[in-house]
């Protein structure tokens, strides 16, 4: 069973040596980047980065996104490490990150996206109840919602 820890001190580590396959690198941002640009956002106070735990063993990271005043929560990014992939650790994520954002009954939708061409990501999400909702031309991503209300 998977848990969302925030990223601290004691996991951070684990966290920035999780790594993805060769072929994977030009879909995914580094979790160093994502952590710094949650630096740079830190005073909004609406981005949110976790590491995912199965157990002890951190096997992944996320990152959301709230936007209390438009009621969504986006799933900025979203990466398992590779060794830890075809395991069901991606699915268990965007299933506990659904399950969250209906409990807390107060967004009307989960946005998330992927560049074009992680077809494995696309179909993740299109399985488990997002709808394609746009084309990000400029960043080369497909916006998905799921609507929780």
């Amino acid at each position: 069973m998977i848990e969302f820890v925030p990223v601290n001190e004691e996991n951070f580590k684990d966290v920035i040596n999780l790594e993805i396959t060769e072929d994977q690198k030009h879909f995914v941002a580094s979790n160093v980047h994502s952590l710094a640009e949650c630096y740079l956002y830190r005073n909004n106070n609406d981005v949110f980065p976790y590491a995912i735990r199965d157990g002890n063993k951190v096997v992944g990271f996320l990152l959301l996104d709230i936007d209390e005043d438009e009621k969504e929560i986006m799933i900025w990014r979203m990466m398992i490490g590779k060794q830890y992939q075809g395991k069901g650790h991606g699915r268990a994520t965007i299933r506990k990150v659904i399950q969250m954002s209906k409990e807390k009954n107060k967004y009307t939708v989960l946005i998330a996206d992927y560049v074009k061409g992680n077809e494995v990501m696309g179909n993740l999400l299109r399985s488990e109840g997002f709808r394609d909702y746009s084309f990000n031309k400029e960043d080369n991503k497909y916006v998905l919602h799921y609507e929780l209300k």
